[in-house]
């Protein structure tokens, strides 16, 4: 479950020193760690953040982490060897990070992320992703003073989990409509029918006042929701100032 309200302490050191060391220990793109983290402590920053995101949780929690696909070390470090000299002289071409190298960052850590998610969850800690990071690209460069190869996918709250808070787990679809064996499948209308079963029952009232379908109003609310749409501009942004062409 995703935990958006906390217990009113502050994290403690070691264990706020554990969730990170289990970050740092999640497997890695050879060994490269295409990843840094920055540790939201300024409240200004996390109540800014609240407001760019678009979740006052964000403001209230005591651990925030930012996790950037972050090729920047690494050509920064190349730039010390003076690598573009070297390939000028070999007759190299110097390449700067393509699209392949983004996806390969992203997924370092995105990785990192849920180990530290996982590393949480063992001591009492509660946490929720926050993917609304990916908006609003211009504000969340100035605010972390990030280099054009830093790239923000995804922020992550933590707290404790308070005392009356009543833990559940959150219903997922079956695991027949989502794995599958050898080749990928397309789900047919049945198929969708069945997956989606218990989420039609729930919003008929809606969708018959609205006279939309379950695809329909699917649509409406999440692929062409505002904050989507502001992701899908800022995203354009961020692979432009990368150095990449815009989709």
């Amino acid at each position: 479950m995703s935990l958006r309200r906390y217990e009113d302490r502050p994290i403690s050191q070691d264990d706020r020193d554990a969730v990170i060391h289990a970050a740092l220990r999640a497997p890695t793109a050879g060994n490269m760690m295409l990843y840094s983290i920055i540790d939201v402590a300024d409240q200004a920053k996390k109540d800014r953040l609240a407001e760019t995101c678009g979740h006052s949780f964000i403001g209230q929690s005591p651990l925030v982490l930012l996790f950037l696909a972050d090729m920047q070390r690494w050509f920064d470090f190349y730039e010390t060897g003076d690598v573009p000299a070297y390939c000028e002289e070999q007759g190299l071409a110097y390449r700067t990070p393509e699209a392949s190298d983004l996806m390969m960052s992203c997924c370092d850590a995105l990785i990192a992320a849920q180990n530290a998610v996982i590393a949480a969850e063992s001591l009492g800690i509660g946490s929720c992703y926050v993917g609304d990071i990916m908006g609003h690209a211009e504000a969340h460069r100035d605010l972390f003073a990030l280099p054009p190869w830093a790239f923000p996918i995804t922020l992550l709250t933590f707290g404790y989990y308070p005392d009356d808070l009543e833990r559940r787990r959150t219903d997922r679809f079956d695991r027949r409509f989502i794995v599958f064996q050898d080749t990928y499948r397309h789900h047919s209308s049945s198929d969708f029918r069945e997956m989606l079963a218990d989420i039609e029952a729930k919003f008929a009232g809606v969708m018959e006042k609205r006279q939309m379908t379950l695809p329909q109003m699917t649509y409406r609310g999440f692929t062409m929701s505002e904050p989507r749409l502001e992701e899908a501009r800022s995203v354009r942004s961020m692979l432009e100032n990368w150095g990449l062409p815009r989709p």
